[in-house]
């Protein structure tokens, strides 16, 4: 790494600006530090918004993610794109937060629970916003629909499991069947995805 002090900071690599801080003596909000978070805020953000569903929630979520990255800095050794190691630190505390209030089970899918690639082909953050929308999707389903809602939905638009079948299989007794469970929730998800738009607009 360049140990660079000085010049346009924009023009400086995130690498470069790892390597001035760490020179610095690596302690406090230097200047390199704060531009090197200024360049990833709104993403790391905006995926926590899509994990928490809530825009308070995640700027705290977000605050933990830089937070502990300043703090584990000096263990950075370039092996790795810095994008790599900052967004595998904020897929972590996004999966902390989801087993804190129990959103997600402990027997994660393989390829959920894989760390975040290091080959700096490999686009880390498009990786990390596949895995982060799969676990937000399985988290909002368990926060907002009743077990019968949430059943319902997964049989129909993930099995494709006839309407018909699923009430018989369910023993659904009301009028409506597995239809009006349906029509439940997708206007309960509904709501929540115009809500998480217009927070990303604001953050964006």
């Amino acid at each position: 790494m360049s140990h660079l002090v000085g010049g346009d900071l924009e023009a400086l690599s995130d690498a470069d600006l790892v390597s001035n801080h760490l020179a610095a003596g690596g302690s406090g909000a230097s200047i390199w530090l704060q531009e090197l978070f200024r360049r990833h805020y709104t993403k790391v953000v905006t995926w926590c918004l899509r994990v928490a569903g809530d825009r308070e929630e995640a700027y705290d979520l977000a605050q933990g993610v830089f937070v502990k990255a300043q703090r584990h800095l000096g263990a950075f050794r370039g092996d790795s794109k810095v994008s790599t190691w900052l967004y595998s630190i904020t897929r972590s505390e996004c999966l902390n937060y989801l087993k804190s209030r129990c959103l997600l089970d402990d027997a994660l899918d393989d390829d959920v629970a894989e760390a975040l690639p290091d080959d700096p082909e490999s686009r880390p953050e498009h990786v990390f916003e596949l895995h982060s929308s799969v676990l937000a999707a399985r988290a909002l389903l368990d926060r907002e629909l009743t077990d019968t809602e949430k059943r319902v939905f997964i049989l129909h638009y993930g099995d494709d499991v006839p309407l018909l079948t699923i009430t018989r299989l369910l023993g659904l007794e009301n009028p409506s069947g597995a239809k009006a469970y349906l029509v439940s929730a997708r206007r309960k998800l509904a709501r929540v995805l115009s809500r998480w738009r217009a927070s990303e607009r604001l953050i964006a």
